[in-house]
């Protein structure tokens, strides 16, 4: 009786980790974050884990530019940016290529811009659950609050003597924002339940 054949299995290439580092410009002290994620991460996945580390909350339109080319969220009600692709589908490692570093934009009318830089490129270690933030430092900026010059005057305001003034801000950011808070565990904790 003939032996029956068994399909070779494919050798799957187990993907590489990228050390992501991701600094908020516009702010003194720099806020900032690394992470570790793999590189077939889609683009629509990395944005929502830059918002997930950084502390946003994803209420805005986004974008990244990477080697001249915008990707993001397509408005299709926008008569602006024309020439964007759609993120959600589009693999990073991809798009990347030799580049080490590229820009995202988050709230096109605070205009928060990122400046993100891959650190290290790294073998896959089975026994790290990805993705995972591994350092930051200060607390992200309340949404809407102005930008990087409403950021500033939110601190001063916050840091100042108390009057009315603060008392508005205090219960605008729910009674309580400490710009030197970061805890990368609690950021951990949301990302463990996270579908990426």
């Amino acid at each position: 009786m003939a032996k029956k054949k068994t399909k070779a299995k494919a050798v799957t290439q187990t993907p590489k980790v990228y050390e992501f580092k991701v600094s908020l410009l516009g702010t003194s002290p720099v806020v900032w974050r690394s992470f570790l994620a793999h590189e077939i991460i889609d683009l629509s996945e990395l944005h929502m884990l830059i918002q997930m580390t950084m502390g946003w909350e994803a209420r805005h339109l986004y974008k990244f530019k990477i080697n001249g080319q915008s990707y993001g969220e397509i408005d299709i009600d926008s008569e602006f940016e024309n020439d964007m692709l759609e993120a959600e589908g589009v693999t990073f490692g991809d798009v990347i290529k030799t580049s080490k570093k590229f820009t995202y934009i988050y709230d096109f009318g605070d205009d928060w811009r990122h400046e993100v830089e891959i650190v290290k490129v790294l073998e896959h270690d089975p026994r790290m659950i990805y993705p995972v933030c591994i350092a930051g430092e200060n607390a992200c900026p309340p949404e809407d609050c102005g930008g990087p010059p409403g950021f500033e005057d939110l601190k001063k305001t916050l840091a100042g003597k108390d009057g009315e003034e603060k008392d508005e801000m205090l219960t605008w950011v729910n009674g309580f924002y400490n710009p030197k808070t970061f805890d990368p565990n609690f950021i951990n904790r949301h990302l463990l339940w996270a579908d990426f």
